[in-house]
């Protein structure tokens, strides 16, 4: 639903950007540094600094070039699961240069302090970079053709003007070529709310070429009345008393490191990236004294979110959020108690800028504990009041980064059953344009609503899609010495002879996946599971953990369709690829402005086989968003998601042996309470 960034929002921002060598410096002052003391650590401000420092020493860049990427560049899977706390690693950056209209990769190596020969990417648009924004924004206020387009719709105070560049998509149809461009709408700033996206200012927009510095076009299809300011109820309900979740007795998770996070029988590291998040690693669970390998790394891939009006000024919004912009880069600073338990650890994440400083993000994830409230196993008699009932905890790591009008809050829930949920919301605003209907019976309403809902009087918000996929590096038991196999088991109904009294039952047929490609979930009546053929467990199973899918939405649009062609991966719920190191992204590394085909169809072009082999799934958890006036002027935030759970896995249920009641600190050891704000 909306791209960065919020204005005044990104007014704010734009002053935190144009002064990031101060914030870097003040940081460093205040803060030694820290080290990386893990192979998966990201990159610190150090670090960052020292690759573009050792990049322009090499005499491959100047004070021109941006670089919209700096990040890990991790060490091979078999030297990260083979090294020890205490033992020495390398460390490498990569680093995504534009310079000149060009694009290349570098790696450096921040070890021994050397840098490869810089790779040229023709025709690569990496992500969007804050120069490249604000020169639009300047742009564009100053065209004469868009002051004109203002004096026709009687707007003559521009302070009260703000816009927001946002990605172009790209359409065959379009002249633009390889320039590299963003299309420019705006808004009218309201008064006395901080309702920023209400007020639409429909119908225009600019289109610049942000290399060349100069307004290609002015599309202007007439003037629209700016929507009338929101008026959220006025009169507020009663507070409720105080509902809280508190560990009184202290937290029972533990973090060690840079972010290395134990929790019951759960350990993992965390990190954060610029372009997706967190990125979850070397997931392992504590089954009684043997610490079983369940998932190497898992993280968000990317987002799709096209609109379905066909207007000149809302057809071209058809964004890849997470490789245009990046939903590290645009991480909310979370709010304890409300975005997060009061007392949850709050995560400062250090995001690289485009010109190689580094500033941090406070509270940009949280991680906590919850009692949900729901028994995570009973069983009783009629009547009669029962032990055995365990209640439900889960340890929650949490970020919500902000992409305009819309925040995507993004939840990785650890359960004590062995399980791991993935829970995707929307919440924010709903990006809405000016229409001339006030009510359903005005005479232009069917017109004005044929892509889209009436949720105020002249506002109507265009039908949408989200799409957010999901990359699962999962190592099911560490892969034995050899890999592991997904299987498809689907429900069938069979039919029973007549001398039986029954005439029908379901069984289940499954079948090994063995080759890469696309997965449909959609009618397939049964599970997924990634399964280590080489172990078996004491009842002679191969370990298994089932992929529980939901029931997804996947995109519609036209395969000739270009916004489908650059999001292919959003027309399948399931996809399965060999692991291979620089196949993150589902979309490509390069998305932006992005022609098509790359990304996941161009991963599984080669049909590689996949029984027994380091596999990685892909999921794409996705929703048809028909807006409701319900909607409006503010979402009530909506919940999607996935689930990995243990098949066959464990030799029982691993939360049998949980204790009735929870533990007191008396006589113990106190539990270690830990923030890395």
């Amino acid at each position: 639903m909306g791209r960065p960034w919020g204005w005044p929002g990104l007014f704010a921002c734009a002053l935190v950007f144009a002064t990031f060598g101060n914030v870097a410096a003040m940081a460093q002052k205040r803060v030694a540094p820290p080290q990386a003391t893990h192979p998966m650590d990201a990159l610190t401000m150090t670090e960052v600094a020292r690759a573009v420092s050792l990049i322009k020493a090499a005499g491959y860049a100047d004070g021109r070039a941006r670089f919209p990427t700096i990040t890990l560049q991790e060490l091979p899977k078999a030297e990260v699961l083979a090294w020890r706390p205490g033992q020495a690693f390398s460390r490498r950056a990569f680093v995504v240069m534009r310079d000149r209209g060009r694009t290349y990769e570098i790696t450096v190596d921040l070890t021994a302090g050397s840098v490869g020969r810089p790779v040229a990417r023709p025709g690569a648009n990496p992500n969007i970079i804050l120069d490249e924004w604000l020169v639009a924004r300047d742009l564009t206020v100053r065209d004469p053709r868009w002051l004109a387009a203002m004096k026709e719709r009687g707007i003559t105070d521009l302070e009260k003007v703000s816009c927001s560049p946002l990605s172009p998509g790209y359409f065959t149809n379009e002249p633009y070529g390889d320039r590299r461009v963003l299309k420019v709408p705006c808004y009218e700033l309201q008064t006395g709310t901080s309702h920023l996206y209400g007020r639409p200012i429909t119908g225009v927009f600019a289109i610049v070429d942000v290399e060349e510095k100069r307004v290609l076009d002015v599309i202007d299809e007439g003037a629209v009345a700016l929507p009338p300011q929101p008026n959220p109820r006025r009169v507020a309900r009663q507070a409720l008393k105080p509902v809280q979740m508190t560990s009184a007795q202290g937290r029972n998770y533990r973090i060690s490191g840079a972010l290395q996070v134990e929790w019951d029988n759960w350990s993992f590291h965390m990190r954060m990236e610029r372009r997706v998040g967190p990125v979850i690693s070397l997931v392992r669970y504590n089954d009684r004294g043997n610490t079983r390998l369940i998932a190497y790394q898992m993280s968000l891939s990317e987002m799709f979110v096209p609109y379905m009006d066909p207007g000149a000024d809302w057809s071209y919004r058809t964004y890849l959020d997470s490789g245009e912009f990046g939903a590290g880069f645009l991480m909310s600073s979370l709010m304890a108690g409300s975005d997060c338990p009061a007392d949850a650890a709050y995560v400062t994440m250090t995001v690289p800028n485009d010109t190689g400083r580094s500033f941090p993000v406070r509270r940009a994830a949280c991680i906590f504990e919850r009692n949900t409230g729901d028994p995570l196993w009973r069983h009783g008699n009629p009547a009669q009041p029962t032990k055995l009932t365990r209640p439900q905890v889960e340890l929650v790591v949490r970020m919500i980064p902000v992409l305009g009008n819309t925040d995507y809050i993004i939840d990785w829930v650890f359960t004590q059953t062995g399980g791991i949920e993935v829970r995707t919301a929307l919440a924010g605003i709903a990006a809405v344009k000016g229409v001339a209907s006030a009510a359903m019976d005005d005479p232009s309403a069917a017109a004005d609503t044929a892509n889209g809902t009436l949720v105020a009087p002249g506002t109507v918000a265009p039908l949408h899609d989200h799409f957010f996929n999901f990359r699962l590096d999962l190592d099911v038991d560490g892969g034995g010495g050899g890999g592991n196999t997904l299987i498809r088991d689907s429900i069938v109904p069979k039919r029973l002879p007549q001398a039986n009294p029954r005439r029908s039952l379901w069984v289940v047929e499954s079948t090994e996946v063995a080759t890469e490609g696309p997965l449909s979930a959609r009618g397939h009546n049964g599970t997924w599971r990634m399964v280590n053929p080489n172990l078996k467990t004491p009842l002679g199973h191969n370990p298994g953990i089932e992929i529980v899918t939901g029931d997804q939405s996947v995109s519609i649009l036209t395969a000739d369709d270009d916004p489908q062609r650059r999001a292919g991966f959003a027309a399948k719920t399931l996809w399965l690829t060999r692991h291979k190191p620089r196949e993150l992204f589902a979309a490509g590394d390069y998305p932006t402005q992005s022609r098509g085909g790359g990304g996941l169809p161009e991963y599984v072009a080669d049909q590689d086989d996949v029984l027994n082999q380091d596999l990685v799934v892909w999921l794409t958890v996705g929703v048809h968003h028909i807006p409701r006036v319900e909607d409006w002027p503010i979402l009530p935030t909506r919940w999607y998601g996935f689930k990995l759970r243990p098949f066959n896995f464990f030799d029982e249920n691993p939360a049998y042996n949980i204790p009735a009641g929870f533990a007191t600190t008396t006589g113990q050891a106190p539990l270690l309470r830990k923030s890395i704000e």
